[in-house]
């Protein structure tokens, strides 16, 4: 039964610490993909606005299913962007992750990388996304309640599109995009004719 959480496309943003090819392992196997995506606040408030829907309905989910009358909320999973002396830049940082593995209750388990395409919507592979690059993200909105951290939402990265490549060695590191005018795969790969590329849906992103 297929799920019913809030899916978005991000406006176009600049990556920051992105793990996009390879899993951050750093507090464990199998680790975790993810990525930050800083946008300009102008260009995100849409995008802030659903967010903060869904985390109203994370509130009375938690008060349904608690017996205590106040429930705390978690911190949201964007911030706004400091200069070195704490000031807000005009900037906000949205936070993107996801499991390197998920295990099913049946118990078996399978690969949950996130997507990458290229301007055009095709897929790219063994692609390197570095910090600076351009990228639009694709994202699931889960809900979520625990008596010790409170009632928020994570956003579960599903894949990116890459606008603009700033690529480096390998230890860098349903979608929803339309075509946009930026980088190709061609660019850096090429297909046989045996391969051909497969093409983003344009419901996609």
């Amino acid at each position: 039964m297929a799920n019913s959480y809030t899916k978005i496309v991000t406006p176009v943003g600049v990556a920051q610490y992105p793990w996009l090819t390879t899993a951050d392992t750093k507090f464990g196997e199998p680790g975790d993909y993810k990525v930050n995506l800083v946008m300009k606040k102008e260009d995100c408030g849409a995008i802030m606005h659903v967010i903060d829907d869904v985390v109203k309905e994370s509130l009375t989910l938690a008060k349904e299913k608690s017996k205590s009358k106040t429930i705390k909320q978690a911190n949201l999973p964007y911030n706004d962007e400091l200069d070195d002396e704490g000031n807000p830049t005009g900037n906000v940082i949205f936070k993107f992750k996801c499991k390197a593995v998920v295990t099913m209750k049946t118990g078996e388990t399978f690969e949950n990388k996130p997507a990458i395409f290229d301007a055009k919507g095709i897929p790219l592979k063994d692609v390197n996304v570095w910090g600076g690059s351009e990228l639009k993200v694709s994202s699931e909105l889960i809900p979520y309640y625990t008596s010790m951290v409170g009632a928020g939402v994570s956003m579960r990265l599903k894949g990116v599109q890459v606008i603009k490549l700033v690529e480096g060695g390998s230890d860098s590191s349903g979608h929803g995009f339309k075509k946009e005018e930026g980088y190709t795969a061609s660019e850096t790969q090429e297909f046989d004719n045996e391969t051909q590329p497969v093409v983003a849906q344009e419901d996609d992103f």
